[in-house]
């Protein structure tokens, strides 16, 4: 009788611990896939990102970008999905534009720093409806 107390709690301690293996197991795959998930979903259609500025010795900025999902497009009165070019703010107000996929120029900028973010635009210049914009950088001109 003492025998299979001890085998019974044994194998009562086995299941618990196969039990929390499992549980464990599936938590983490839960957490790995919603980790996977989740930037996707925050990213929607379009993007929009500064990769690198450079200022030149007229004192304009040069902005680097990479862009996703947004075909670069002329300005037009007539939108096109999908197409549309991306602006260029300095301080919160619109500096310049560009219809470059990769680099826009800043107009004529004084000594001083700057808050500079770029974002996504339709053909005429109106925000796209799932906005896209980037985070904002400081540009340092001497």
């Amino acid at each position: 009788g003492v025998r299979c107390a001890v085998e019974n709690q044994e194998a009562g301690s086995l299941r618990k611990a196969l039990t929390l293996a499992l549980v464990t197991l599936v938590t983490a795959v839960g957490l790995a896939t919603a980790a996977q998930a989740r930037p996707q979903a925050a990213q929607g259609m379009y993007g929009i990102s500064i990769t690198n500025y450079k200022v030149t010795r007229n004192h304009t900025a040069t902005i680097s970008v990479k862009i996703r999902g947004l075909k670069m497009g002329a300005m037009s009165k007539k939108n096109v999905v999908g197409t549309g070019h991306w602006n260029i703010y300095v301080n919160g107000k619109l500096n310049n534009y560009s219809v470059n996929a990769k680099t826009g120029t800043t107009k004529l900028l004084k000594k001083g720093d700057y808050k500079v973010y770029v974002a996504l635009a339709n053909n005429d210049g109106s925000p796209l409806k799932e906005p896209a914009k980037s985070k904002t950088i400081t540009v340092m001109v001497d």
